[in-house]
């Protein structure tokens, strides 16, 4: 029947379910109570599932954070790819953070609790610091592919990606500061705006 996309195992969309159900009540304590508060056997507790089968969706609790930033910075490489050919590099590299936009104006009394909670915690900001580490990776990943860069040349695409992911985190932080009153992506915007683009190699 043509080009059906078939569907998730049942399995594995009840994994899913569950990893989304221990996030959400996990980031419920962290914002009521305090990251540093908050301990894995209350987190399995209010979830309703021991403490190793909570360790069977996340590694630790840090990682239950970052894994709301690892599924909007997967958004973004496929939002990047999408918009490369047609807007050019740092247009695309900008319209990758559109996702971050988007879900933190979908509840932004939430997104903003959330995001203060990353850097007023030491293990958070570390873990949030690596995961758009890992983003950055990503994006030069894409960028050197698609401009077919050699290696000696790929680190223009380096360059690139890790001054869009600076861009990023800068804004992000403004943001914080702003309390969220200076809308996120209005300072993606400036900040990306603060950055002179050289031309890529030939």
């Amino acid at each position: 029947m043509g080009n059906q996309v078939a569907p998730e195992p049942l399995q594995r969309r009840a994994k899913d379910f569950i990893r989304a159900e221990v996030a959400a009540t996990a980031i419920r304590l962290f914002l009521d109570e305090g990251f540093d508060a908050v301990t894995v056997d209350q987190i399995s507790a209010a979830a309703g599932l021991s403490r190793r089968s909570f360790f069977r969706y996340f590694r630790s609790k840090e990682d239950v954070v970052v894994s709301v930033f690892t599924e909007l910075a997967e958004e973004g490489c496929r939002t990047f790819v999408e918009r490369l050919s047609s807007d050019g590099v740092w247009p695309a590299l900008r319209r990758s953070m559109d996702p971050v936009v988007e879900w933190a104006e979908q509840d932004r009394r939430r997104a903003l609790a959330l995001m203060r909670l990353v850097f007023e915690s030491d293990p958070l900001r570390a873990g949030y610091l690596d995961r758009v580490d890992r983003w950055s990776a990503s994006l030069a990943s894409v960028l050197s592919a698609q401009l077919g860069l050699d290696a000696n040349a790929g680190l223009y695409a380096t360059v690139v990606a890790t001054a869009g992911m600076g861009a990023y985190v800068a804004g992000a932080r403004a943001w914080v500061s702003h309390a969220g009153e200076v809308p996120l992506g209005s300072l993606f915007d400036q900040a990306f705006a603060a950055l002179e683009a050289g031309p890529a190699p030939v």
